[in-house]
């Protein structure tokens, strides 16, 4: 019979509306200078191309994801990747990932525990977080 593991508490800080709100109103600006890196959209567009960069919360994450318009032979007009994760540790405090090719968030330990500054500047210069 396989041993079940210990149970053990962790501390898990939650983000209230108040810390959501301010969280997005800090990364407008960088939301906003992604949006400067997008390219206009070809003609004819054969390849999906990424027409726009926004936020969203979910649960204790805060999301940067692009939205991409299909190409000639895509089955639904638009589709939503991911382009980074931030996961709230409190008091102004983040964790970092990126989304992987795969489908998965893979979190980068350079990025743990990180302030806002670091995560805006790691966003806007890391090649791991490109507008494409």
């Amino acid at each position: 019979m396989k041993k079940q593991p210990k149970k053990v508490w962790v501390y898990s800080p939650t983000a209230t509306k108040t810390q959501k709100n301010n969280i997005s109103k800090q990364f407008e600006s960088v939301i906003e200078e992604l949006k400067n890196n997008i390219q206009p959209l070809p003609n004819p567009q054969k390849y999906n191309h990424c027409v726009d960069v926004f936020s969203k919360w979910r649960g204790n994450f805060f999301y940067i994801m692009q939205k991409f318009k299909t190409g000639e032979n895509g089955i639904k007009d638009f589709f939503d990747i991911g382009l980074a994760r931030l996961e709230f540790y409190g008091d102004n405090r983040f964790n970092l990932s990126y989304f992987r090719h795969t489908g998965k968030w893979e979190p980068l330990f350079m990025y743990d525990d990180i302030s806002f500054e670091e995560a805006q500047k790691a966003i806007l210069e890391d090649p791991m977080f490109q507008v494409f």
